[in-house]
């Protein structure tokens, strides 16, 4: 069956003009406790972009591109990885899941995407995976037109999910996201590993945790998200450049 999307670009293909993209009615439930969002107060805040999918799908390339190539000096990133908790806040018995919603602070995310809906600057914390507590300084956030939220768990947050104007999901397989995951973190070293013990501890941390919780958070929010892409080739341009045809034929 045709994806919804794709069918609307083939109805448009032969027309230049860009269609505006319909917002998806949210639950007030999740602005419960917050301050009064955009269409209720009147001030020009900004629209949020969620891009989610599996670790090493291609999140944050993504997010970099489609800033670079579509929006421009109109957008700011956002990513959820910077709001895990600190590690000292965890009993020190107690093994962090780091792949589970409840190692991230959710809550201060989605005060801060209200901010931005509501035209306000806000400050993110900056999270240190080695060190794996936060640093003193922040990243000030400008309320862009666009702002973008990658991460794992960024549609698993049910009022994160609401707040979302678009949805993006990243769908790999998991033997190719495994092995993007080891190139990442250990012939790269771009990131500290969580798991004990170097590249065993990583295989292992990715069996017990990772890929379990892939399946129970993650894996299901391809049937919530506006768009699913694929990312399955040996480069990642074939996705870039349908995630290109389609944000620049839709606006938000």
């Amino acid at each position: 069956m045709e994806h919804g999307i794709d069918k609307k670009l083939t109805e448009m293909k032969m027309s230049n003009k860009p269609s505006k993209m319909r917002f998806r009615n949210k639950s007030t439930s999740a602005v419960a406790g917050f301050s009064k969002i955009p269409e209720e107060n009147g001030r020009e805040g900004s629209r949020i972009v969620v891009i989610t999918g599996g670790s090493g799908s291609g999140k944050t390339l993504l997010a970099n591109f489609i800033t670079e190539k579509v929006y421009g000096n109109d957008c700011e990133v956002i990513s959820h990885d910077m709001y895990y908790i600190d590690k000292d806040e965890f009993d020190p018995d107690y093994r962090v899941d780091y792949d589970a919603p409840e190692s991230l602070d959710n809550s201060l995310l989605a005060e801060h995407l209200i901010a931005l809906k509501n035209g306000e600057r806000v400050d993110t914390p900056i999270y240190d995976f080695r060190s794996k507590d936060r640093l003193e300084k922040t990243l000030r956030i400008e309320p862009k037109k666009i702002v973008i939220v990658e991460g794992i768990l960024t549609l698993a947050v049910p009022e994160i999910r609401q707040l979302a104007d678009l949805s993006i999901f990243i769908d790999v397989d998991d033997d190719i996201r495994l092995s993007r995951r080891i190139i990442r973190d250990f012939v790269r070293g771009n990131r500290g590993s969580v798991g004990d013990g170097g590249l065993e501890g990583e295989f292992k941390y990715y069996f017990e945790y990772v890929k379990p919780n892939y399946k129970k958070f993650i894996a299901p929010l391809t049937n919530v998200a506006d768009i699913v892409l694929r990312n399955n080739s040996k480069t990642p341009a074939p996705m870039l450049a349908r995630a290109e045809r389609i944000l620049t034929k839709f606006r938000i």
